[in-house]
């Protein structure tokens, strides 16, 4: 089969290269399933993992494949899957198991779903890592829920939460932020927005009030810059925190461990503790602050293939690449596009 395969660390286009490889060994009697991929979307995990950003996490042997999102068609599914031969599926694939940029893989059940019927494979194929993390993001605020800025409006995770802000976790009004030439585009493909700032002509602290937001989904590790947006409790109550969660500053150990899906060592350990420590010092006790990854699993993955069947979820694609030009389709994807970057493995 045909993969895309990453030969050491560096550049995509000088350690990138489509080269034909075994299938991947599958084991009938587990809960794995072989599958067809059918589309793969680019998520920044990928580039970052490509040019080694978590090397001093764990070490990789050469050559690894590619790629975690995914849609595709059950060719043989284990015992204890729960699927059947010819259902369509997303998924996320482990981050050390990776390789979804291939004509097939295997990947667990229990990181899989049932694709939603209303969108095709390469439009479910963008659901997975960012509507995880959106979904996460939301579950991890308990406070009101009058308004929601979402900044990066047409970034991966920031056009789905801002689809599912209202309808999932039960917002009243939702900003976003997001270049020129996107404000249209937004504006086409995401209706349900209240207000939409180009920051590029307008500076996002001028434009949306001190203290009259209640979450916030930080998506470029500056968590403290978003404290004068927040609006404060009246004294005495009940009502819970506004929150600002953080999907871009590491988290601590514990839960770094956790989405990563390994066992740190002690000095990461430390590393990571201090950073979580040092970004809640300049955080207001009043404010309830917090950040993760996160982790793959079939319920979350049902929830949002349940809402975009129920017409309240669609990604928004820039470009769709065949395969053979999968580097190309990471370049642009770096580039910040006008939406996700999709690699089409077969029709």
């Amino acid at each position: 089969m045909k993969a895309l395969m990453q030969t050491a660390y560096g550049e995509p286009s000088q350690v990138l290269k489509v080269l034909t490889v075994p299938l991947p060994a599958f084991d009938e009697s587990s809960d794995e399933l072989l599958l067809s991929v059918k589309a793969v979307s680019v998520n920044p995990l990928d580039y970052l993992l490509v040019r080694g950003a978590l090397k001093f996490v764990w070490a990789e042997q050469m050559p690894t494949g590619v790629g975690v999102d995914l849609s595709a068609v059950v060719v043989k599914a284990g015992k204890r899957s729960g699927y059947k031969e010819g259902d369509e599926v997303i998924g996320c694939m482990a981050m050390q198991a990776r390789g979804s940029i291939a004509e097939y893989c295997v990947i667990s059940a229990q990181y899989t779903a049932l694709k939603p019927k209303s969108l095709s494979h390469e439009e479910a194929s963008c659901l997975p890592v960012v509507g995880l993390t959106a979904i996460e993001a939301f579950r991890r605020h308990a406070g009101p829920k009058d308004t929601a800025f979402i900044p990066a409006g047409l970034g991966g995770v920031g056009q789905i939460a801002l689809q599912l802000a209202k309808p999932y976790a039960g917002f009243k009004h939702t900003l976003t932020t997001v270049s020129t030439s996107k404000v249209e585009v937004l504006k086409q493909h995401i209706r349900d927005v209240d207000v939409v700032i180009d920051y590029k002509k307008v500076d996002p602290a001028t434009a949306i009030p001190a203290g009259s937001c209640d979450f916030v989904l930080e998506q470029f590790g500056k968590a403290p810059s978003y404290v004068r947006y927040m609006r404060k409790p009246a004294r005495g109550s009940t009502g819970g925190k506004p929150s600002i969660i953080s999907i871009a500053t590491p988290p601590n150990a514990e839960k770094a461990a956790q989405g990563w899906g390994v066992s740190l060592g002690f000095h990461i350990r430390v590393l990571l503790n201090l950073w979580d420590a040092w970004t809640r010092f300049w955080i207001p006790g009043w404010i309830h602050y917090d950040s993760f990854f996160a982790v793959a699993n079939s319920e979350d993955l049902k929830a949002l293939a349940d809402l975009a069947d129920q017409g309240k979820l669609k990604p928004v694609i820039d470009k769709v690449f065949p395969m053979d030009q999968a580097v190309e389709a990471l370049a642009l994807a770096e580039s910040k596009p006008a939406g996700k970057v999709v690699i089409r493995i077969s029709d």
